[in-house]
């Protein structure tokens, strides 16, 4: 079950420290003129999306993310998103998960202020905050549970594991383009990239039918990779970019989430012809 817990992170859920490094096509990087406020179209205050989580062909839990308003955070103006995920019935009594991770994703420059994780799997707990404090150079990181303070030093704009999908909406998803995005889990810097590769239309309980592309995101993470399994996202093929479906198919099983309420609601595009592919309805997704 704590593979099940790596999907979440994969969604943003959780730190991408379990990241493992891979080679591909040379990305083209986001620049900041790329990041501009006038070009986010994917998300505005008040966007909640809500998910059920699956293992197999059993629901075991529910994450959602929110878009909860605009704070300041040293003086700049930040989207507060929260993300949350819990295990319920048959998962919770396997493995339990319950997560609520904060991120403060500055509304002109697309980069991350401030990050806060309260989570617990099974019976590990992380309860910490990350500060991005770029005029001093330094990320401080305060572990709450023990008092401990560190601090790395902070080179360049980075994300951190939610503001990262947040950011990614933003950017032009174009087939066969690659972009890069710079994670941060506190002591090192991932260079994530994300390369569309297909199109089709997805059914989900969320949005209905809807044109998606999809995502497999480089580097994956080392449970997936470690248990011979690959991981994909579909997303909407419009300007809000919604995540909708996330599914990952290993030796041990198969997990997924589903978008299942999007609030403002979704609003359906003409569907768009696509190349055929051997992943099945939204509800059954086998790559």
């Amino acid at each position: 079950m704590k593979n099940l817990f790596c999907l979440l992170t994969a969604i943003c859920l959780a730190s991408v420290a379990s990241a493992l490094g891979a080679e591909g096509p040379a990305p083209v990087e986001v620049t900041k003129e790329k990041k501009a406020v006038a070009e986010n179209k994917a998300f505005q205050v008040g966007e909640k999306l809500v998910y059920n989580i699956y293992w197999g062909l059993f629901v075991v839990g529910r994450a959602s993310m929110e878009v909860k308003g605009i704070e300041k955070i040293d003086g700049h103006d930040c989207y507060h998103i929260v993300a949350e995920a819990r295990t319920t019935g048959l998962g919770r009594i396997l493995y339990t998960v319950d997560s609520k991770t904060e991120s403060w994703l500055d509304v002109d420059e697309l980069c991350a202020r401030k990050y806060s994780e309260d989570r617990t799997e099974g019976k590990t707990r992380h309860n910490d905050e990350f500060h991005y404090d770029y005029g001093n150079k330094k990320i401080v990181v305060k572990h709450r549970d023990t008092g401990k303070e560190e601090s790395f030093p902070l080179e360049e704009p980075v994300c951190d594991a939610i503001s990262l999908l947040y950011a990614a909406r933003t950017l032009t998803l174009n087939l066969n383009e690659s972009a890069t995005l710079t994670c941060n889990d506190g002591a090192n810097n991932y260079q994530v990239c994300i390369k569309p590769d297909e199109q089709l239309q997805m059914k989900a309980k969320g949005v209905g039918d809807a044109p998606a592309v999809r995502v497999e995101p480089t580097p994956t993470l080392k449970m997936v990779a470690k248990n011979g399994g690959r991981m994909w996202f579909w997303i909407s093929d419009d300007e809000r970019h919604l995540p909708i479906i996330a599914v990952s198919k290993m030796k041990i099983g198969s997990c997924k989430l589903e978008l299942m309420e999007a609030n403002p609601p979704y609003k359906k595009e003409p569907l768009k012809p696509g190349p055929k592919t051997n992943f099945g309805p939204a509800s059954q997704p086998s790559p």
